[in-house]
């Protein structure tokens, strides 16, 4: 396993190729809940369909909706806004749809032939439906979408000192989630104890955050001395869920 994303890696990236490459060496259940962990940062001027979006992708990522279904509310909420977050490889009849282009019959008729296919497969556009497939991808837009709902004069200088400091706190989210170093690497199976296994699920289905102190007592008691996991868990705020120290002590990735 590689080490995790460092603040230099993630400034180095620069462009939504370059960010979609970074993410695609982590797991999807990571990526779906890192691109839920980007949007709820701006959660009060996020529109009311993307938040349903996000809560889709959440559940998803536990396994408890399918494909079809996360897609087709990210269907509707690319509809409704108009935004291209939720598509990856969007089509020209995708953008056709959305903008509302003026154009020619022959373009009409292509677009409406296109609403009927959409309409046929259950209402999930084909960019969506990539978009789910391809979360690495979606990861990254989200990042960039972010920054714009929050920032919007900010995004459009990405070389500012500003631009860059928003930039930087995008990756306290990366971090949380991702990981930090390659303390992951020196997590021990013999530290998932009945104890610390029930205490993580407590915490990760209730959002408990405040108890992840009592998780470190619990990994201490069961062996680890690793300076990154319980500092992980002691520090105050800024954990989510996906929490890396917090799947580590379920057992998930």
């Amino acid at each position: 396993m590689r080490l995790s994303m460092t603040l230099e890696d993630w400034l180095d990236c620069t462009d939504l190729d370059s960010r979609t490459l970074e993410f695609s060496l982590y797991s999807d259940r990571k990526l779906h809940r890192l691109t839920a962990a980007f949007l709820r940062r701006v959660w009060e001027v996020l529109p009311f369909h993307d938040q349903a979006a996000v809560e889709a992708t959440e559940e998803f990522a536990d396994g408890k909706i399918t494909a079809d279904e996360v897609g087709w509310i990210r269907s509707l909420a690319t509809r409704e806004s108009g935004e291209t977050v939720w598509l990856s490889r969007p089509s020209f009849d995708e953008y056709d749809l959305l903008y509302d282009f003026d154009c020619c019959p022959c373009c009409d008729g292509s677009r409406f032939r296109y609403e009927c296919r959409v309409a046929k497969q259950g209402g999930i556009m084909d960019g969506v439906r990539n978009g789910v497939e391809e979360p690495a991808c979606i990861a990254a837009q989200a990042a960039w979408h972010a920054l714009e709902l929050e920032h919007p004069h900010i995004a459009r200088h990405p070389e500012s000192m500003a631009a860059i400091w928003e930039v930087k706190s995008q990756f306290a989210a990366i971090r949380e989630i991702l990981g930090e170093g390659n303390a992951g690497e020196s997590f021990q199976a013999s530290w998932r104890t009945e104890t610390v296994r029930l205490i993580a699920r407590g915490i990760y289905r209730d959002r408990t955050f405040d108890q992840l102190p009592i998780l470190a007592d619990a990994l201490q008691e069961a062996g680890c001395e690793d300076e990154d996991i319980l500092w992980h868990c002691r520090r105050p705020g800024g954990h989510v869920r996906g929490c890396w120290v917090v799947d580590l002590a379920m057992g998930v990735s």
